[in-house]
């Protein structure tokens, strides 16, 4: 792994750098495309987006966790909804490119081992964000997190992400019949280690407790609808524009450099890598998407 020490001063101050949102570890809105129009190649909308480098961004990805000099929240409350928004963000990100991966398989043949291999990375950076979207402290989901989602809705729910729909019955450990050979076993067990992630993460942030959605079943639970796609989006500061892959994935570029800056600034060795690691992967393939 690089090490600040060993860079150049001009790579290394860029590397220092924290250049997302107005401040460190404030937010940015996100730029969607319409829920019925999947992303397409074409410019980013000028002026609105950057084309981040993807080199810049792998350079971030390899500093080490604890690195000096690096920009520091102003508070935990200011960490931890920093990494519940944006996590999210890139989540919703993945699962954009994940269903253009399965709007691409043919109905009736087998999906080729590229795409199987890159629902894989996806599906194991999403694992990735689960961990750092949860990664704060009960105490600090129920006082500053949980709260504000049941201000938004008191029966607020992950399921009413849109661009969760396409890939409800895979991500919820369906086998689908084209998932075959051995990078589709690859991707079963991807599947398989994120749901006992999401798992991992619920029991811990609520214990013998109930979702907000389990919650409000008696009352007023929701199914998803645009409605609620729309309060979901509202939430992650999520917007729906016309906007090409390009921009999906110059946007993901971007917010996983946010993470790994965090994560040098603020992680612990024993946790950090196990979500790097599968975001290097993601951003090595994540070119290939926009060609």
């Amino acid at each position: 792994m690089s090490d600040l020490r060993t860079l150049d001063p001009e790579t290394r101050e860029e590397q220092r750098a924290w250049d997302y949102g107005d401040f460190p570890y404030g937010l940015e809105p996100l730029i969607m495309p319409p829920l019925d129009q999947p992303a397409v190649l074409a410019p980013p909308p000028p002026d609105l987006l950057t084309a981040y480098d993807v080199e810049r961004t792998r350079a971030a990805l390899e500093l080490p966790p604890r690195a000096t000099g690096l920009a520091l929240p102003d508070s935990t409350d200011a960490l931890y909804w920093f990494r519940w928004i944006t996590g999210h963000q890139v989540t919703m990100l993945l699962w954009n490119l994940m269903g253009a991966l399965v709007a691409s398989i043919a109905e009736g043949e087998d999906a080729d081992d590229r795409t199987l291999t890159d629902l894989e990375s996806c599906t194991n950076g999403y694992t990735a964000m689960l961990q750092y979207s949860g990664s704060c402290s009960p105490e600090i989901y129920q006082a500053l997190i949980r709260p504000r989602m049941y201000l938004q809705h008191r029966g607020f729910s992950g399921l009413w992400a849109a661009d969760f729909a396409p890939l409800r019955r895979l991500l919820r450990g369906q086998a689908m019949p084209w998932m075959t050979g051995p990078a589709g076993a690859r991707l079963v067990a991807a599947v398989a280690t994120n749901r006992a992630a999401h798992e991992a993460v619920a029991a811990r942030l609520v214990p013998a407790g109930k979702s907000l959605l389990q919650q409000s079943v008696a009352g007023t639970a929701v199914r998803p609808t645009p409605r609620t796609a729309a309060i979901f989006d509202n939430f992650f500061m999520t917007i729906r524009a016309p906007v090409g892959r390009d921009a999906v994935v110059a946007q993901l570029l971007h917010r996983v450099r946010a993470v790994a800056l965090d994560l040098a600034a603020n992680g612990s060795p024993s946790t950090a890598d196990e979500i790097l690691a599968p975001l290097r992967r993601v951003v090595a393939d994540l070119p290939r998407f926009t060609r």
